[in-house]
């Protein structure tokens, strides 16, 4: 059977173009944050009855979002990372343990959420067009292994490039681990600790009108004592993005 060149030639365009495009894109470029003073951040306070000065920053808005963890999906699915930094003043070592976090708006209680469930939620936002890219791309590969024969044994055996990898085996599943807040820490005279909780929350509550931050913790040394600190968190500005932006991100990612 004679095969058209220009027929064939479309086809290798298409799965490699598919290709290229699901597999290339996904690229992430891991980005450092500094952890920052307390005293520099919006929302700051000194933990009651101790010498620990404890500052938050939301991360509520897309701009910051993209800026330092990309289109993946975060702001899609209304994941709020939350910058926490603990500054200790106490000349006594102090193991500090973060028990619970909750965001608080209008009465309505979100706790934090780990890393790895923030990856698989943020996965099924950062792919909305997984389904047609999927299509397009097995499509081609059937066509082509029509066109080519005895090239069917190779292309079934390459693996998908859409299957959703384990936080462990992706970069920015490895980054959102890597920038979590370590819960349990020891504070000394002058050290500061700081990190990311992140908070699944409504789309209407992440401009975090009227929303406070509990942290539940234990001040385990030198006697194990229970404590609860409320604070206010700065509601957020410039909530809105550019729709198209997201459409395009959201196929090319």
């Amino acid at each position: 059977m004679k095969i058209d060149s220009r027929f064939f030639r479309s086809l290798l365009f298409t799965v490699t173009t598919v290709f290229f495009v699901s597999s290339c894109t996904s690229f992430y470029s891991a980005k450092p944050v500094p952890i920052s003073l307390p005293a520099q951040l919006p929302t700051k306070s000194t933990l009651p009855n101790t010498e620990i000065q404890v500052g938050i920053y939301p991360y509520n808005n897309p701009q910051l979002i993209h800026s330092l963890f990309g289109h993946n999906g975060l702001w899609r699915k209304h994941i709020l990372p939350l910058q926490i930094s603990l500054l200790s003043s106490d000349k006594r070592p102090t193991d500090f343990l973060v028990d619970s976090a909750y965001v608080v708006v209008d009465g309505h209680y979100y706790p934090s959420i780990i890393p790895n469930a923030v990856f698989d939620i943020s996965w099924q936002a950062k792919h909305p067009y997984i389904v047609v890219k999927e299509t397009l791309y097995y499509t081609g590969l059937i066509l082509f292994t029509v066109a080519t024969l005895g090239l069917g044994s190779v292309i079934w055996v390459l693996p998908s490039p859409f299957s959703q990898p384990s936080p462990q085996n992706d970069p920015f599943g490895r980054d959102l681990n890597y920038k979590a807040f370590t819960k349990n820490v020891k504070l000394q005279d002058g050290s500061l600790r700081g990190g990311f909780l992140y908070f699944s929350l409504p789309s209407e509550d992440m401009n975090l009108k009227n929303a406070q931050i509990v942290l539940h913790f234990t001040q385990e040394t030198p006697v194990p004592i229970e404590r609860t600190v409320t604070l206010p968190l700065t509601p957020g500005v410039h909530l809105n993005s550019n729709i198209l932006n997201d459409w395009i991100n959201g196929f090319l990612q």
